[in-house]
């Protein structure tokens, strides 16, 4: 009798320590999800996220997955099991409105990166936002039941992406810095460039003028002073042709 239970004590401490093995073999199967997006946030236009697997440690590979999806209501449309589409032989197999949970399936499991599903989202009409968040988290992906030799679920971390607004001011982008500086510097040059030279003309010509029509003062004569110097030049020079004249003609005589 001791001997029968001595021998169904080994047995439950065998089956014990095999079972914590092969928790510890399950436990070390690993996945990563990924979400990818070139949509912009645009009134009335649809956003469309892909839902990607890579670095699969899983044994055979995956071939399930099982995850919910989190959005803002008030920025997007409410969703249907028709806004998902499989990709890569992957069939979505149900979304739920009430809570957002997904599935997928594949028929053959895959041990590479991937695309699994893309979701399509219609952005409303009125929406005014910057930037939205979109969540996919409590997943859990799946090489097949145990049992029959999978790998159980596998818990992956959540991931998100943001969806920003489409910017507006594209057509019309600001001056480089470059570009400012070099126009700034152009115009601050040409100015004073042509300050300088206006100046240093004006200079000269004035320069060029007194020395030509003033005395040593540089003062410009007026046109009252030349009429009455010429009337006193030619005054003179008459009295002094008279006089000469008179002076030879009483010497003749």
């Amino acid at each position: 009798m001791k001997k029968i239970l001595k021998n169904k004590l080994v047995l439950i401490i065998i089956v014990i320590i095999g079972i914590l093995n092969f928790d510890s073999i399950v436990n070390a199967f690993s996945a990563k999800v990924n979400l990818s997006t070139t949509s912009k946030l645009k009134p009335a236009e649809i956003v469309e996220i892909v839902l990607n697997i890579s670095n699969i440690d899983a044994g055979e590979g995956i071939n399930s997955i099982e995850a919910v999806l989190e959005y803002d209501k008030n920025i997007f449309d409410e969703l249907t099991e028709d806004n998902f589409e499989g990709m890569n032989k992957w069939k979505v197999q149900g979304y739920n409105e009430e809570n957002g949970m997904f599935t997928a399936l594949r028929n053959d499991k895959v041990n590479t990166s991937t695309d699994m599903i893309k979701i399509s989202l219609r952005v409303k009409e009125n929406v005014n936002s910057d930037k939205t968040n979109i969540t996919v988290k409590n997943i859990r992906v799946s090489g097949g039941a145990v049992e029959f030799g999978g790998t159980g679920d596998i818990e992956v971390a959540e991931v998100n992406i943001a969806i920003v607004k489409e910017n507006t001011n594209n057509e019309n982008p600001p001056i480089s810095n470059e570009v400012a500086n070099t126009i700034t510097n152009t115009t601050t040059n040409t100015t004073t460039n042509t300050t300088t030279n206006t100046t240093t003309n004006t200079t000269t010509n004035k320069v060029t003028t007194n020395t030509n029509n003033g005395g040593a003062t540089g003062r410009l004569p007026q046109t009252g002073e030349n009429i009455a110097t010429y009337i006193a030049g030619v005054s003179i020079i008459t009295v002094i042709a008279i006089v000469a004249f008179v002076k030879y003609r009483n010497i003749n005589l």
